[in-house]
């Protein structure tokens, strides 16, 4: 990440909100790390992605998820979609984030990994090509 997000800590700072803490739990101060993936909202959220991808990463910052994806062995088309799912997961806990801080009305975790799950498979479904193996498709269709 290039810290470049206007999470709650900076807009504190220059005086646009009116306290730096988590507006989803209140309980830390809302940093870039803590919001990918210390607080416990994105926390759970990534949990529940990884465990209906069937993947045991126990990674705590969006750089280092990325990196064991990479690391991942399991071929091109499974990292593709794990690459899929971890942009979706971020930007769904960034969305859950910003109606927690603008508008005062916090998602619940299910209904993020919800929209999580349909993005993929949405976006996903649309790019496999004839050429996917077999074997990855039925993982795909699986999920």
């Amino acid at each position: 990440m290039l810290d470049r997000l206007k999470t709650k800590e900076r807009l504190h700072k220059v005086g646009i909100v009116p306290n730096d803490t988590c507006p989803i739990y209140f309980t830390h101060t809302e940093k870039i790390d803590h919001l990918f993936f210390t607080c416990e909202f994105s926390k759970q959220c990534k949990q529940l992605v990884l465990d209906w991808l069937g993947v045991n990463l126990n990674r705590f910052t969006v750089i280092s998820l990325l990196k064991g994806v990479q690391r991942y062995n399991r071929g091109k088309c499974k990292k593709a979609i794990m690459f899929t799912a971890i942009a979706s997961l971020v930007y769904n806990v960034w969305k859950a984030r910003n109606a927690a801080v603008w508008a005062a009305k916090v998602p619940t975790i299910h209904s993020t990994v919800a929209n999580i799950k349909a993005e993929v498979k949405g976006r996903v479904y649309n790019l496999l090509s004839k050429k996917t193996r077999p074997s990855d498709l039925n993982w795909f269709n699986r999920l």
